[in-house]
């Protein structure tokens, strides 16, 4: 049996799937296929790579202190994004500021040098539908699947401009069963907004996460098993990764039981 496993978008958020990794390794299991949208796709392209969650955490958590200071600057705009400077900026942070952390991380490796097959999801912006890859330079397709609208610039992938793959797939699931994985885990976040909205600007926002969450239960439907961690943070939060991934671990320690391999079907 092909066992898949699709890791959500989430931003920060996506160190909880490290969690989610070293319990497979507890149980000496074995992804067959990684899936993975935006921070879903650098959690995939790192353990892929490396096959250990201990060197994933350690690489994104040492790219995240390497970066976090040139980010920070940026970190402030985000909440005022909702305004005027939001609505004339093709986007906030700049490609030539943040591919260091994404070369820092993948260099020049490609899919062929991972230990397992990996999917990486973006969003085509012009044909309006996910784009699966599965070869070429790591570092484009993860940089480009991570590249949240509005946030990062859109990259060119196979001729043609693409985005956040949370955008469609939130959690590629069908990706996975689509590269031939017969058992598929998710490893995913809550996507309920924390608060109502205050005005007509934070309306938008708010339905739009709304949308997130009805997109994400579809993909969610054709998963066998979802490990579903609910982390009080933004997405964009980056001071706050080692609290996220002890608490994801915590989540996971509470409910070994739900998650031992003994009881899956």
């Amino acid at each position: 049996m092909k066992i898949g496993l699709a890791l959500a978008a989430g931003g920060v958020k996506g160190f909880a799937h490290i969690a989610t990794l070293k319990l497979l390794e507890e149980y000496n299991i074995k992804p067959d296929i990684i899936t993975g949208s935006s921070a879903g796709a650098i959690i995939a392209g790192l353990y892929g790579l490396y096959g250990n969650s201990k060197k994933v955490y350690d690489k994104f958590s040492n790219a995240v202190e390497k970066f976090l200071p040139s980010f920070n600057k940026y970190t402030k705009k985000l909440n005022k994004s909702a305004g005027s400077w939001g609505i004339l900026q093709r986007s906030l942070v700049p490609i030539e500021d943040y591919y260091p952390f994404f070369r820092y991380l993948f260099g020049k490796k490609k899919f062929s040098d991972c230990k397992y097959q990996i999917g990486i999801v973006t969003f085509d912006n012009s044909a309006r539908t996910s784009l699966l890859i599965t070869e070429g330079f790591l570092v484009d397709a993860v940089m480009a699947s991570a590249s949240v609208p509005g946030v990062f610039s859109p990259l060119w992938i196979a001729g043609t401009l693409n985005t956040d793959g949370g955008v469609l797939s939130p959690v590629p699931v069908n990706e996975a069963i689509q590269l031939g994985a017969e058992f598929v885990i998710a490893s995913t976040f809550s996507r309920k907004p924390l608060d109502y909205p205050k005005d007509q600007m934070e309306l938008m926002f708010y339905i739009d996460a709304w949308k997130d969450v009805e997109i994400e239960y579809i993909d969610l439907d054709k998963a066998n098993m979802v490990i579903y961690y609910r982390i009080p943070y933004e997405w964009h939060e980056f001071q706050n990764y080692n609290e996220i991934y002890q608490s994801a671990l915590s989540y996971i320690n509470e409910r070994r039981e739900e998650f031992d391999p003994r009881y899956w079907r």
